[in-house]
């Protein structure tokens, strides 16, 4: 079963399912769409294949692929019907929501091609006639048991698409959905997927395994790598970096957002606070007034019909202060609740955001460093091209001098000597005393109290490091010339 391997992939989306996604995943395409995509020298479509495509749905029947509704019609009347409400729906989010995980299962092309069609050749020479080839049952099988995997492992109802497509260079699966937090009976893609970007890559990484071991190994698939296993080997270096500037991007993005959401936001519960202190400052002096006319009631030559009129209108005023007062309070609550919100978002997004520029830095030093030992190892081999022609012209005494100075050894061990010294600098000692050893090393010379004085800067305890990794990887017997 060696290179019979799994696949699975799977990607966040805060924008949905777009309608040109959804047409991908039904194949719905116009005579004009498909003429197009099966000449587009960058695609593997295969129009003669697209009767062999079919969905799973509810209950794990398999059906030809129903077109009447998008995936995203099918999502909002899902959720309606369940009375869940999808966050980014709101115009004025400013931070939008993970709300579908889309889903690739398949395997290699060998044994997916043997799953869907069995022992008919299929041409995959771009123009090719396949209409003769029928689907073969181990497909819809394997894509019925994927479904019920994924009906346990996330719930039936939150699936909005299954697609088997068997059209393209490699048969695979499209399962589009949306992480609903069964307790809450909300949308939540911690709760169902992890709080943060490690705990996310250990369930999947946990899924995987799962996958394998309950459906795949069934089905003559081992366990392959996903995606967040294998992303650094499957990315160029430029890729990789490019990827991770475009997220530092986006959150950088998203942090200004922020900003400028708590900044109105602290303007506006400033404006609330002088509203109400003014407001209040006029309930006192209304007060007042009313207290004034109170005490002049039954006075003599005063109009206590007038009176009553004025103690009328201003308690009639008095109640319209206390409801604007009521409304501005609680105005003055949701607006220090969202500043909370977006002051906490902020936190997070800054740590996120910090720790992508960390890793942009990272991968840059990486290839630096990369870069650096290379250049060390061709710059030995340059300065060992260089002093071949003299070292027959020494002299015994000069070779004695060389020799002693440990500068044939620095040449030919140079590689050794750094990662011995490597080993050093980070503490550890017998570590460095074994690999000197498997090298050829006597590793010889003291560690005892081996370590970074207090005063020694960085040249010296480098120079400290290479003098003590060389002593280590210097052979126990080996001979200098003289005397001979």
């Amino acid at each position: 079963m060696a290179g019979r391997k799994q696949v699975m992939d799977m990607r966040s989306t805060t924008s949905g399912i777009s309608q040109m996604e959804s047409n991908e995943q039904q194949r719905n395409w116009s005579d004009e769409q498909w003429k197009n995509k099966a000449e587009d020298s960058l695609a593997n479509y295969d129009p003669t294949r697209a009767a062999l495509n079919f969905e799973v749905v509810k209950g794990g029947v398999v059906q030809p692929i129903d077109k009447s509704k998008s995936i995203a019609q099918k999502m909002a009347d899902n959720l309606a019907a369940r009375g869940i409400k999808d966050p980014n729906v709101n115009p004025n989010a400013v931070m939008k929501r993970r709300t579908v995980a889309q889903f690739i299962f398949g395997g290699n092309r060998e044994r997916m091609h043997e799953l869907a069609f069995g022992d008919q050749r299929v041409d995959l020479t771009k123009g090719a006639d396949n209409s003769g080839i029928s689907r073969c049952k181990d497909i819809e099988g394997w894509a019925k048991d994927v479904y019920e995997f994924m009906s346990k492992k996330y719930g039936e109802e939150n699936i909005m698409g299954f697609y088997v497509h068997l059209d393209e260079m490699n048969p695979h699966i499209h399962c589009s959905l949306v992480p609903v937090d069964p307790v809450k009976n909300r949308i939540s893609w911690t709760s169902v997927f992890g709080k943060n970007m490690k705990e996310e890559s250990f369930n999947m990484t946990r899924l995987h395994s799962e996958l394998e071991r309950e459906v795949n190994r069934k089905w003559g698939l081992e366990r392959g790598s996903n995606m967040s296993e294998t992303k650094a080997r499957h990315r160029s270096t430029e890729e990789y970096k490019r990827d991770l500037v475009r997220e530092v991007t986006n959150l950088q993005q998203t942090k200004q957002e922020l900003i400028k959401q708590i900044h109105r936001n602290e303007i506006k519960l400033k404006g609330l606070s002088t509203m109400i202190e003014n407001l209040q400052n006029r309930k006192e002096d209304i007060q007042k007034q009313i207290d004034l006319i109170a005490k002049q009631f039954g006075q003599e030559g005063v109009n206590n019909e007038e009176l009553g009129q004025k103690m009328a209108a201003l308690r009639e005023e008095m109640k319209g202060v206390d409801e604007k007062l009521a409304e501005r309070h609680q105005m003055l609550e949701n607006t220090k609740k969202v500043l909370l919100d977006a002051n906490e978002k902020l936190e997070e997004i800054k740590k996120e955001h910090t720790n992508l520029e960390r890793d942009v830095m990272k991968s840059e030093e990486e290839k630096i460093a990369d870069i650096q030992r290379n250049m060390i190892g061709q710059f030995n081999g340059m300065m060992l091209s260089a002093m071949q022609p003299i070292l027959p012209t020494l002299t015994p005494e000069q070779r004695d001098i060389l020799e002693d100075s440990d500068f044939t050894l620095l040449f030919e061990k140079s590689a050794e000597i750094l990662n011995c010294a490597v080993m050093l600098a980070r503490g550890y000692i017998q570590l460095a005393t074994d690999y000197a050893v498997s090298c050829g090393g006597g590793g010889g010379g003291s560690t005892s109290g081996w370590g970074r004085d207090k005063d020694d800067d960085d040249d010296r305890w480098w120079r400290k490091c290479l003098a003590h990794a060389t002593a280590m990887v210097k052979p126990a017997n080996r001979k200098r010339s003289r005397g001979r």
